[in-house]
This record gives structure tokens, C-alpha cells and sequence, in this order.
């Protein structure tokens, strides 16, 4: 211990004795071990850390799937739920719930509340108790029980300051009275979505298109949210046995209704992490290889320093030092040096809206790593300096004829600067496919004009079909009439705003059956968000219920329903649960809809009217450059139609779009980042090793030019050496890009992973940074008198 703390004390004096080395280090250091620590810490968050659930390893997401493919349908229908719970041996508790938003009518304002309704199983199957009351008991699910509703822990925060008192109160949910009868604790929402939960009296959430229709039976509509519990000892591959056990005997008994229809068991971790894996295991690589590059860098920085150390080595080494005893010394400097660079920066600049990243930050086991990150990176960068200066002989020290040992030091430079270079171009490669795939993606038309025009949802508090319609259609008139609104509309799904609902239907004579995404809209729809009209006409106020049933389909159905035909005139028939006939009236071109680089999809319209949806979107076309300045005056004339009606938050269709390129976004600047202190690390490195490698030649160049050398050749001689070790690190990091880069490719739109024109530009973006840092050196030393060089020497 004595030796160890004497080491400290000596390897401390040292870095202050240096402070240019010790700062330039620590600069290189901190950037590697931060980033490093910061990426762990949302890994452990999001990927490692176990869900806050007692045994939560237990819990399944439970949905249909297209069995032949095994693609997910994401919900599931009433009755395959209903069936799965009574007939399955290997779960505990299984549940169901479907989110939808609502009003909560609680002093002056009505507010915008997101509302899971629910199975009584929900609570249990979490394993999670309130804090106040109690959750929901098999009782409340009986038709004509009274209303009830447990609260999470921030509605209850928000809206009721927190009162211990709040359990019996009445509180109103789209005009009905609700009993408060729970609060959850913080961080309970499994679905993450509901701020309150609420029963259905059908024992199974109804359909929020018909939520008066009992829909224990309904096999075609699939809208429900399933999850499962494994008993004790019952793996999830006996319980996959099962469940397809019992979907086949179910494809049996209801042909028309399950044939081809399969289940999918996932660990409920699993699927939460499932679309930010990618992203975070892309950074952690990013993150490791900047600390490479970081320890290659201070490891070059230790080994130019260690010529001037080598007569005091040699001093010790002559006065008994054993090699451990120099190396430890030397390894204890270097974890010293790591330590102080020890430090975590970079979690802040995750940004919050992304899924996973609200529960991130520092603990024990983050600490814990930053302290060994920092340990081993000292080892790491500190290892070849201190074997190479522990070798070096006594005699040719004292003697100042260390030739052969800066040869071996210049070797092992070499290859520190052939790994910088090839990691950095890796790095670079990799940020410029991103950014190439992001400007691609930014570039593409989404089918409407998103400049100027403002989104909100809103929702009745009544489900009366037919009072809903006049509802919108108030709303949208005095919304019209707001100075400043050019038009507005209503639609039940809006582009890139989550969420997407689809029917199946046949063609007259035609048995095989055809599936589209559905989308109820207003007149106006069409006109307010920009959408072409191809052929035919769109709707007008007459097409209601007492009038022919007519859809409008966008270009993708024409194509893939009707090829090679006009599709105008002709019918589809069986669609949806109602079995409608519907004459199609008109063609709008396409919108991306689920997303920017999702292609677009099937989509028929229908007009608001002859059907309906209980929560709408309105679009609001302005006038003004900046939609939001309307807000308050839209707010206004929503409540005039209805004081218990909340309009959603409003937002601007360009916001919304951003939102949507969010975590793409996040991904390509944090690579970028890293890519730019990569290289600039690398050409810091490559200009030490230069600036070295001329200093240690001086008196070679002093007579080659004492010879008649000219500057350029001593130019390009020097030029030469740097770009050589440059060329063959490049080389390297091309072959490796073009394996390492596959990994992105599910995160790259429109661009090759082994795209052509990126590599041969980013190449020689890195060559030129190189040639710079190899060029300034070697200038300097193209221009150092010969007599001089020589009298220095």
C-alpha cells in the first residue's frame, strides 16, 4: 500500500510538472469516458434494467399475428381474448385494455385526458398495489354497476394537488359521474398511455365505435391490447405450445373468422426496448470506438513523452528498479490520468420525448462502471508506453544512444495512428450514411402541404352517432369563422399522428378477401391538408345517411384493388363490420401516413356522416405563417359549442413531422458528433506523431538539405511518411465500414449501407484532414537552416 500510495504521489507530481500534456490528455479522456458512461447509463436504463414489476420477466405481450408471415396485427379481437383467458393452462392472470381520450370536467376548464379502459386482471397481472384505495375488482366489470376510475399518481398530482382525501370523490368523464376508488403510484403505466383506468360492464373494453354494442362475441374486430402472466415453473416455449394449440382448435370452430390467424407470446421488455435497440447498440459501439480512438491518441501522446523520461528511467532502472516496479509506475500515471477523466456529460442531450429515455441518470451501478471505464482505460492506453519505456537499456540512455528504442517507439506510433484513422473513418462513414439517409427522408413528400396548418383533436362527451356528426360539424363552423382560418376539417386518423385503424371487405363476385386502412373525414378534408384529387370528386354535404353509401380511395388502392382499371363507378362490398356496399366516388393521391419512410398504403375514405368516430381530428388551414398564434381563438370557438369539451393540444403539422424524425434525428447527431471528435482526435494524433518524428530527424534534415536537398522534397519527404500510415489506416477503415455499416441498414432510408459516393467522400475528406496535419510539421521543418539544424543537434 505504501508503494502504491508513493506511486500516486510521484505519477501526481508528474502531470502537474506537465500541464500541456496532462490537459491535452484529460480533454481526449473525458470526451471518451463520458461519452461512454453517458451512453451505459441509458443502455442500463432502457436495455438492462428490469421493468418495475415483481417478477416482471413473467410478462408477456400478447397479440395476433398473420400466422404464414408471423407478422404482428398488433391487437386483438374480444373473443379470441375471452377465449385465450378461459381455455389456456400456463397463465396466471390475463388482461386486456384499449386507450382512448376523453374529458375530465374538473373546475372552470374541461381537460384532455388519456383514459385506459380496462379488465379488473389489469392490476394483478402487474403485481402493483395503489398507494390510495384499491384498483378494480371482477364486480366493477357487471353491467349496471356504478361508475369508478383509479387515478395515476400524476393526474393526481396535477389535478388534485396531491389530496390524500380525493378516494369517493365524484369526478366527471365525458359528462358521466365517476367514484375516484385508487391512486397508482409513480411510473405505473404498462401501457404507456393511461392517466386513469376505468372498467367495462362487458367485462372486455367495448369497441369505442360502439361502445353501447356488447362485444364479447366480435371476432373481426381487433383494437384490444393483451397481456399475460407465466405461472410459476411454465416456460415461454410451453406456453407458445399452447397458445397455438388453441388457436388452431379456434381456426376449427370459427373458420371464416380465424383461418390463417396465429399469436405471438413477447416478453414484455422485449417489446418496450424493441425499437430503440438498434439505436442505442449503434451508439454504444460509436461511444466504445471513440474511447479506442482516445486511448490511442493519450497512449501516443504517453510514448512521445516518454523520450524525454528516458534518462530518468534509465537512472532508476541503474539503481536497481526492477521492469514491474517501472511499469506499475508508468500504469499508475495513466489510471491516474483516466480517473481525472472520469467524469459523465453527455446525458442531458438525450432528449426526453424519446421512448426509454425518461428514467436515465446516474446510480451505483453507472458510477460503478465510469469507475472501472476509467481503470481499464488507464490499463489500456497506459500498457505499450510503459512496456516500451521499461525495455529501453540503461547504457544507450545514459549514453544518449536510444536509436533502436525510438525505432521501436515509432513503430508502435504507427499502429496507434493506423487504428485512429481506421476507427475514424468507420465513425464518419457511418454519420454520413445517416445524415445522407436523414436529408433523403426530410425531402420526401407526404402527400399534403404541411406548411400553415394547425392540428388538435377533440371529442364529445356523448356517443350518439348522429349528435357526434352535428358536433363536428359545429365545431368546424365556428372554427371557420375565426379570422384568419383559411379552411378546416376533420378526420378521424391524421398523417404521422399514431395510430392507424383498417377494414376488410370483398369486390362484387369476387370471394377473396381485401384489407384497407380507414379514414372518416369532412369535405374539406381533402382541400385543408392539400391532398390532390386525381379523379372524380370528393364529398359534399349531401353524401349522409340518406344518401348512397361512397367511399373516395387514394392511388395505392386504385392500383393494388383495381389494376389497369378506373376504379370510379365501382363497388366494394362486405366492408367493415356492417357489411356496407359502398360506391366509389373518387381518387386523392397518396399520404405517408404511418410514417416519412414508411410507403404509402391503401387508404379509403369515407365521409363523416354516413360514418362516424367518436374522437376526430381537426386540420385548420391559416392565412398566418405561424398557425399557433391562433390557439387561443380556436380554443374559444371550441367551447362554444361545447364548455365540457377539451380540445387536444394543439400543434403545428411541421412540429409534428419533426416529432416523427425524432429519434432518427438523435441517432445521426450524436454519431455525427462523435464522428467529428473522432477525426479530430485522429489528425491531433497524426500532427503529435509528425511533430515528433521531425523533431527526433532534425539532424537528418539538416543534412540532407546541407547536401542540396531541396524544401520541396524535404516537403514531401515528411509529407510522404504521414500519409503512408494515413493511406493504410484509411484502407483498413473502408474494409471495415463495409461490414460494420450492415448493422445500420435498418436505420437508413434510400441510402445503400455500402453507398459508393459516401465512402470515396468521406475518405477523402479524411485524407485531406490528414494531409493538413502531416503538412504543418512538415513545412516547419522544410524551413529550418541547415547550420542550424546541425549546431542543434
Amino acid at each position: 500500500m505504501n508503494k502504491l500510495l508513493q506511486d500516486l504521489r510521484y505519477g501526481s507530481r508528474m502531470l502537474r510538472k506537465n500541464p500541456g500534456f496532462t490537459i491535452v490528455a484529460l480533454i481526449a479522456l473525458i470526451l471518451g469516458i463520458a461519452s461512454t458512461t453517458a451512453i451505459f447509463s441509458v443502455v442500463d436504463g432502457v436495455l438492462l434494467h428490469p421493468l418495475p414489476y415483481p417478477d416482471s420477466e413473467r410478462i408477456l405481450s400478447v397479440s395476433q399475428t398473420v400466422r404464414s408471415t408471423g407478422v404482428s396485427m398488433q391487437d386483438s379481437s374480444p373473443a379470441n381474448y375471452l377465449d385465450w383467458a378461459a381455455q389456456n393452462n400456463v397463465f396466471s392472470h390475463m388482461a386486456a385494455s384499449r386507450g382512448q381520450q376523453g374529458n375530465l370536467t374538473e373546475g372552470d376548464r374541461p381537460e384532455r385526458v388519456r383514459m385506459t379502459v380496462t379488465t379488473a386482471s389489469f392490476f394483478p397481472l402487474f403485481g402493483v398495489n395503489p398507494i390510495l384505495g384499491r384498483t378494480l375488482l371482477p364486480t366493477d366489470e357487471k353491467p349496471g354497476s356504478a361508475n369508478v376510475v383509479v387515478l395515476s399518481h400524476g393526474l393526481w398530482e396535477r389535478r388534485f394537488g396531491s389530496d390524500r382525501n380525493v378516494i369517493g370523490r365524484e369526478i366527471k368523464l365525458n359528462g358521466e359521474p365517476h367514484t375516484v376508488i385508487g391512486v397508482m403510484p409513480p411510473n405505473f403505466s404498462p401501457d404507456d398511455y393511461g392517466e386513469l383506468w376505468l372498467p367495462s360492464p362487458w367485462g372486455v373494453p367495448a369497441n369505442a365505435l360502439r361502445p353501447a354494442e356488447d362485444p364479447r362475441s366480435s371476432r373481426s374486430s381487433n383494437y384490444l391490447d393483451v397481456w399475460a402472466r407465466l405461472k410459476p415453473g411454465v416456460s415461454l416455449e410451453q406456453a407458445r405450445t399452447e397458445m397455438n394449440a388453441i388457436m388452431l382448435r379456434l381456426e376449427k370452430q370459427y373458420p371464416n373468422d380465424e383461418q390463417g390467424v396465429g399469436i405471438a407470446l413477447t416478453p414484455l421488455h422485449e417489446e418496450m426496448v424493441s425499437g430503440i435497440r438498434p439505436v442505442l447498440l449503434v451508439l454504444a459501439a460509436a461511444v466504445a470506438s471513440l474511447l479506442l480512438i482516445g486511448c490511442a491518441n493519450v497512449a501516443n501522446l504517453q510514448l512521445a513523452r516518454a523520450a524525454g523520461r528516458a534518462k530518468e528511467i534509465s537512472i532508476r532502472t541503474a539503481l536497481g528498479a526492477s521492469r514491474w516496479r517501472l511499469i506499475r509506475q508508468m500504469l499508475t500515471e495513466s489510471v491516474l490520468l483516466a480517473l481525472l477523466g472520469g467524469t459523465p456529460l453527455l446525458v442531458a442531450l438525450s432528449p426526453s420525448e424519446i421512448h426509454g429515455f425518461k428514467e436515465i441518470g446516474l446510480n451505483l451501478k453507472v458510477l460503478t462502471f465510469s469507475f472501472l471505464a476509467s481503470v481499464l482505460t488507464g490499463i489500456l492506453f497506459g500498457l505499450v508506453p510503459a512496456l516500451a519505456v521499461s525495455s529501453a537499456s540503461p547504457s544507450e540512455s545514459l549514453g544518449e544512444g536510444e536509436r533502436g528504442s525510438t525505432s521501436s517507439r515509432s513503430r508502435s506510433r504507427s499502429i496507434l495512428i493506423v487504428t485512429e484513422v481506421a476507427l475514424s473513418l468507420v465513425l464518419l462513414i457511418g454519420a454520413g450514411l445517416l445524415m445522407k439517409s436523414f436529408s433523403k427522408l426530410t425531402s420526401v413528400d407526404p402527400g399534403f402541404v404541411p406548411e400553415r396548418l394547425l392540428i388538435f383533436d377533440v371529442g364529445p362527451s356523448f356517443t350518439d352517432e348522429a349528435r357526434q356528426t352535428i358536433f363536428y360539424q359545429q365545431i368546424l363552423a365556428r372554427v371557420q369563422s375565426v379570422p384568419g382560418v383559411e379552411h378546416a376539417a376533420a378526420v378521424s386518423r391524421l398523417p404521422l399522428s399514431g395510430g392507424n385503424s383498417s377494414r376488410s371487405f370483398n369486390l362484387p363476385g369476387d370471394n377473396a378477401n381485401y384489407t384497407s386502412d380507414i379514414r372518416v373525414g369532412t369535405p374539406e378534408y381533402f382541400q385543408t391538408l392539400g391532398i390532390p384529387l386525381l379523379r372524380g370528386r370528393t364529398f359534399t354535404e349531401h353524401d349522409t345517411k340518406n344518401s348512397a353509401l361512397v367511399a373516395i380511395v387514394n392511388d395505392a388502392f386504385a392500383r393494388a384493388t383495381f389494376p389497369g382499371q378506373d376504379p370510379i363507378g365501382k363497388y366494394v362490398v362486405n366492408f367493415g363490420p356492417k357489411d356496407e356496399k359502398l360506391e366509389i366516388v373518387g381518387v386523392v393521391g397518396n399520404v405517408r401516413h404511418l410514417a416519412l419512410e414508411t410507403a404509402p398504403r391503401a387508404e379509403l375514405y369515407q365521409p363523416l356522416g354516413q360514418a362516424s368516430w367518436p374522437r376526430m381530428f381537426v386540420a385548420v388551414r391559416t392565412l398566418t405563417p405561424n398557425p399557433l398564434t391562433l390557439v387561443p381563438a380556436i380554443q374559444e370557438a371550441v367551447w362554444s359549442v361545447d364548455k365540457n369539451v377539451a380540445p387536444g393540444t394543439a400543434r403545428s403539422m411541421e412540429t409534428l413531422i419533426a416529432r416523427s424524425l425524432l429519434q432518427r434525428k438523435f441517432t445521426m447527431t450524436l454519431l455525427t458528433m462523435f464522428a467529428g471528435l473522432a477525426v479530430t482526435l485522429a489528425a491531433i494524433g497524426l500532427y503529435g506523431v509528425m511533430s515528433y518524428s521531425v523533431s527526433q530527424r532534425t539532424r537528418e534534415i539538416g543534412i540532407r538539405m546541407a547536401l542540396g536537398a531541396q524544401r520541396a522534397e524535404v516537403l514531401k519527404l515528411i509529407v510522404k511518411q504521414g500519409m503512408t500510415v494515413t493511406a493504410i489506416g484509411v484502407l483498413l477503415g473502408i474494409v471495415a465500414s463495409l461490414g460494420v455499416t450492415r448493422l445500420i441498414a435498418n436505420l437508413l432510408f434510400g441510402v445503400s449501407a455500402t453507398d459508393f459516393a459516401t465512402f470515396l467522400a468521406l475518405s477523402s475528406v479524411l485524407l485531406f484532414v490528414a494531409l493538413l496535419a502531416c503538412w504543418l510539421p512538415a513545412r516547419r521543418a522544410s524551413g529550418v537552416d541547415p547550420m542550424v539544424a546541425l549546431r542543434a543537434e
